[in-house]
């Protein structure tokens, strides 16, 4: 159907709006921490210890991860699932199965954005402006990310752990 293929060519747009996104994010979230740090170490030198080392270097890291995201995702996903390339669906193509491809790469790019707003709540665990539960909403945004953007392995897991097999 020409539908599905214009449908995922719009996702494969919006796909690299995400990356370009997230390599923003990373250089910003890069370049706050520095300053983080700087200021970090001017305040250490006048032995006002008000302020803690772990937000500036927590958020370096996760603009490291954002400025690196596709290989980020590739290795997390060589982790979990011991495959870093997401298969693809291996049913009928005909009627209502031809949606199936783009409902795939909908899901992908929702996992992605998903993966990214974990990271981004990650950079704010070690900050003083970080509430209780922040890291672990962090993992789950993750983890769940990681689970759509490898939907035929989640659906395959599903169909194991339920014998639906």
């Amino acid at each position: 159907m020409a539908f599905a293929r214009h449908v995922m060519e719009n996702f494969s747009t919006i796909g690299v709006i995400l990356n370009s996104v997230a390599v923003f994010l990373g250089v910003t979230m890069t370049f706050s921490a520095i300053f983080q740090l700087k200021k970090y170490g001017e305040q250490r030198t006048m032995m006002s210890s008000q302020h803690s080392l772990a937000g500036p270097m927590m958020m370096l890291v996760c603009g490291a991860m954002l400025l690196i995201l596709p290989e980020f995702i590739d290795s997390m996903l060589l982790a979990f699932w011991n495959n870093d390339v997401p298969g693809s669906y291996q049913g009928d193509t005909t009627g209502w199965g031809s949606l199936v491809p783009a409902i795939e790469v909908f899901v992908r790019v929702v996992g992605v954005g998903a993966f990214i707003r974990g990271i981004v709540l990650m950079s704010r665990v070690g900050g003083q402006q970080s509430q209780q539960g922040t890291l672990g909403k962090a993992v789950v945004h993750m983890f769940s990310g990681l689970l759509c953007i490898h939907i035929t392995g989640t659906i395959s897991l599903l169909k194991n752990i339920l014998g639906l097999n």
